[in-house]
């Protein structure tokens, strides 16, 4: 609730128009009466279509209609409320920090089409400086409105206040939520724009979206997927994978696999867990009258099998529709969730219609039900489409994502450049970039852009000309070796600078253009694992064969809870690649050969054979290694025969990591409410890389995937080995077993790489390659003088 002094300050003379208010309120207790008619055509532009009236939409001719489940009474729709921290709709940790005379910052607050606002109430908590005067003041802006100003005090610098917003001005989609601050420390209309003093902070912590929704009636199409799984939505998502039978085979495992990638893919940031439910017999309702629904509510569910298993649950009418690989979707008996049937005549065309329903790309057609009758992915190259840089070349902005758009402090312009997840940069490799950009006439100012690559400052670029115009072809480099693998955010932040401390200057006018370029150099493809960051960031290495035909997900166990975390996981690493993959290998058995493995179940059910060589032993007595006392080794600088050596190779580099003294601990301890995530190169899978997934039992094991897959943990894995404790926010990480290299690098690159990391064998390798060229030489020398002293003896 807002404070009496924050509404003091907002409203100096409520406390004197009380009454008047009064007067006005009860004046219009006959407006909002009149005002709701015009109000109805709003709210009708979306017909709810009863779900009976959904069903004949078909790819076929019309058919008698599916009974649907408004066919039994409609429980009323529940709202429910949930509490967004504004730090989980930025991008970057700690308050918003707002500067300068004119600072300003914009989030992003998704909604989802599925759902209807009831109400949103912004509780805003901020802090400002004791050298501001009354003139400051905080503007709250929702798309393009301005919805509340709160005054900026040096006497109240702690300012509390609950902001109502309009709910007719949020949108389906991301709608646009700006603070912006004008602050002033002196009287006078000349002032330092930059004066320290001149700061308000929002503590994102503190300060929640509350937002009240609910689910609409679904009425659904197949040409809706996209907004009925949709990663914006704020009430709570569920999704259970039904299955006609219990899945016993590869092929049931990758049939609910495929589909678990697709709801991963669809929902693109976000992942719930994903729970594998046995089919039961039972009283249905609506297309599944022979399926019990007990357990299925408050969920979105998708029944996958061939036509003769899922035949019992379903309607005969659907049954007849299924004439090959099939897709339909239909509402839940609540009305607000759908269940989506994936099936075939066959294994091989339930397999199809799985993958069509993956790829989320696909424009699905404005219908209820669809037999396909053929399908045929793209081929693509690898490490895309995770990467739109792969290769060396020249890659336009256009190409990779960016738009023409113009820049300002508040929305500054962001290219993102997305290197492939084993990149290895030479020393001296170069990223060159080319810029078509404008800029506007600067009256008594100055103009900077600063080039910021992942938030870290790189350089600036500075605009001489005042009388503005267009730059063509702009020339700057980058080193390559700034660049991370993977996702890279190149930041084009403007700022105007006046001349003198009283001079005004007029908007700050620019644009950035997409058919400005970027000049790739050639890039080695190497890394050294185990990496837990690098697998979280970019699923390496499993997904440098897009397909997916390099991993292998074993599910070792066949109960219901490891078999969900195993599809959980799945969908998570699809997530990573943007599209499915349709080559992995899911399997209850031993990978195929040249595949990298993930193995998830739990201790007890692990493959002995495959987990030889992991940094922790889960059998009788756990070992516990610790990583507890980081050591920093210096590096010693290098000779010059060694310096030369690393320039030509392109390895000359200082060494930036911490080795660790471990300590080692073993007793009777076991696993206890804790997921362990362990990589490794296991001899068993002719030493390709295996990651493990282990909980006590498969009930934890299930509990510890769904807290895994949130971001909150995924993006906090990093050794060799991470251990994630249910309930607690921390992820502990340690770097226990021996390195490996993955991939290949150029001859000379690579001898200077193992030049950088074992230097006394490459000094003693010099040594005897000295000494070997020495004797040759004096076996040569000693010949030449035997010849020399022959002929000799020939002439006398």
């Amino acid at each position: 609730m807002t404070s009496s002094k924050s509404l003091t300050r907002r409203f100096p003379s409520f406390a004197f128009h009380g009454v008047a208010v009064a007067a006005l309120l009860l004046a219009g207790l006959h407006g909002p009466a009149r005002a709701q008619p015009a109000a109805a055509p709003a709210a009708s532009a979306t017909p709810v279509v009863p779900a009976a009236a959904a069903a004949p939409a078909t790819a076929g001719p019309a058919k008698a209609p599916v009974p649907a489940a408004s066919a039994q009474p409609q429980p009323q729709p529940q709202s429910q409320t949930r509490d967004i921290h504004l730090a989980d709709l930025g991008g970057k940790p700690g308050p918003i920090r707002l500067t300068r005379l004119d600072g300003a910052s914009m989030l992003s607050l998704p909604l989802s089409r599925r759902e209807t606002i009831k109400s949103a109430v912004l509780h805003l908590v901020s802090t400002n400086s004791i050298g501001l005067n009354n003139r400051s003041q905080l503007v709250v802006r929702l798309n393009g409105h301005s919805i509340a100003q709160l005054q900026l005090s040096a006497r109240q610098p702690e300012i509390t206040a609950d902001i109502r917003l309009p709910v007719e001005l949020l949108k389906p989609g991301y709608n646009q939520l700006i603070f912006r601050v004008a602050q002033h420390s002196q009287e006078s209309q000349c002032e330092d724009p930059n004066a320290p003093e001149l700061w308000t902070e929002i503590d994102t912590a503190q300060s929640t979206l509350r937002l009240q929704a609910e689910l609409k009636p679904a009425a659904p199409l197949l040409s809706d997927l996209n907004d009925l799984f949709d990663p914006k939505q704020h009430v709570a998502q569920k999704f259970n994978i039904i299955t006609a039978r219990h899945p016993g085979s590869d092929d049931d495992l990758a049939a609910g696999g495929m589909v678990a990638q697709g709801i991963g893919l669809k929902l693109r940031y976000v992942l719930p867990a994903i729970a594998q439910v046995d089919a039961q017999a039972g009283n249905g309702a609506g297309p599944v009258p022979g399926l019990a629904l007990a357990g299925l509510g408050n969920a979105d569910n998708v029944l996958v099998g061939t036509l003769e298993q899922i035949k019992p649950y379903i309607d005969a009418r659907i049954a007849a529709q299924i004439k090959g690989s099939f897709l339909g979707i239909y509402p839940m008996p609540d009305g607000q969730h759908v269940m989506l049937i994936v099936s075939g005549n066959d294994e091989r065309e339930v397999g199809r219609a799985a993958q069509v329903f993956a790829w989320q790309h696909l424009e699905f057609p404005q219908q209820a039900q669809w037999n396909i009758a053929d399908f045929t992915p793209p081929e693509l190259p690898n490490y895309l489409p995770q990467a739109n840089v792969s290769t060396q070349g020249i890659y336009s902005f256009k190409q990779l994502g960016f738009n023409t758009s113009p820049i300002t402090s508040v929305a500054p312009a962001e290219v993102n450049v997305n290197l492939p997840p084993d990149v290895y940069a030479q020393e001296d490799a170069q990223m060159e970039f080319h810029l078509n950009f404008s800029q506007g006439a600067m009256i008594n100012s100055s103009m900077v852009i600063n080039l910021y690559l992942n938030d870290v400052f790189q350089r600036a670029i500075s605009v001489e000309d005042r009388q503005g115009g267009f730059y063509d072809n702009y020339r700057l480099t980058l080193p390559l070796r700034h660049f991370r693998p993977g996702n890279n955010v190149l930041s084009f932040r403007p700022i105007i600078m006046p001349n003198r401390q009283c001079d005004q200057t007029g908007p700050l006018n620019m644009s950035l253009f997409d058919d400005s370029s970027v000049k790739v150099p050639y890039m080695y493809r190497f890394a050294q694992l185990p990496d837990l960051s690098r697998f979280s960031s970019n699923a390496f290495p499993y997904v440098t064969h897009s397909d997916g035909s390099q991993l292998a997900l074993v599910v070792a166990g066949r109960d219901s809870a490891t078999i969900g975390a195993a599809w959980t996981l799945l969908a998570k690493v699809a997530q990573k690649q943007t599209v499915p993959l349709g080559a992995a290998q899911v399997t209850f058995g031993k990978p195929t050969v040249n595949r990298h493995a993930l193995i998830v179940g739990a201790v007890g059910n692990l493959p002995a054979g495959m987990m030889k060589g992991a940094p922790w032993t889960l059998e009788k007595n756990l070992s516990f290694a610790g990583a507890s006392i980081p050591m920093a080794t210096p590096t010693s600088e290098s000779n010059w025969f060694r310096q030369q050596f690393q320039t030509i190779a392109g390895t000359n580099r200082s060494n930036t990591d911490s080795s660790y003294l471990n300590t080692v601990v073993s007793g009777d301890a076991r696993l206890n409410q804790q997921l362990l995530v362990m990589q490794f190169r296991s001899a068993a899978l002719d030493d390709r890389t295996a990651t493990v997934f282990a909980s006590a039992t498969p009930e934890q094991l299930q509990q510890g995937m769904a807290l895994l897959v949130s971001p909150a943990y995924w993006n906090n894995i990093a050794g060799d080995v991470s251990l994630v404790s249910f309930g607690q926010a921390e992820v502990a990480t340690q770097r226990i077993g021996p390195t490996y290299d993955e991939g290949t690098i150029g001859k000379a690159e690579y001898l200077g790489y193992m030049a950088s990391k074992y230097p006394w064998t490459w000094y003693g390798l010099v040594v005897l390659a000295l000494l070997v060229l020495a004797w040759l030489c004096w076996r040569q020398l000693r010949a030449h003088l035997r010849r020399r002293q022959g002929n000799r003896n020939i002439d006398i």
